[in-house]
């Protein structure tokens, strides 16, 4: 993962999240915790995001409601989605194909709520 693409990754886990702290953000995106300030440093130029120091609450943070991007379903996830719920509203099960399995996958990834750090293997 390059930079960019990692300060990318940065801003959409701080949009989700709110909050994150700096020893966490190194861990789950592999690098060293130096790397992630100069990340910050560099977001914070052009994102409205901003460090706080302290035991508790201390991190980084986005600005509350900022969204870096308006995303929107894939017409494969729109129609699988559709699909899920028509065939839930019958009470009947559903079988899905490979590709619509990876569609509610990625929905699953861009839409889902922050993980614990040891869901995330991070030892902080």
């Amino acid at each position: 993962m390059g930079t960019a693409e990692r300060r990318r990754m940065i801003m959409r886990v701080l949009c989700r999240r709110g909050h994150e702290t700096i020893a966490n953000l190194a861990c789950e995106f592999g690098v060293s915790q130096r790397t992630i300030r100069r990340d910050i440093e560099t977001l914070s130029l052009s994102e409205p995001v901003y460090t706080q120091q302290g035991r508790y609450g201390g991190g980084v943070y986005v600005v509350s409601g900022h969204r870096i991007d308006q995303q929107y379903m894939s017409l494969l996830q729109t129609q699988t989605v559709e699909k899920v719920i028509r065939f839930a509203i019958h009470g009947q099960q559903c079988s899905l194909q490979d590709e619509e399995l990876g569609a509610l996958r990625a929905l699953l990834e861009t839409f889902s709520l922050p993980h614990t750090k040891k869901e995330r293997n991070c030892d902080i």
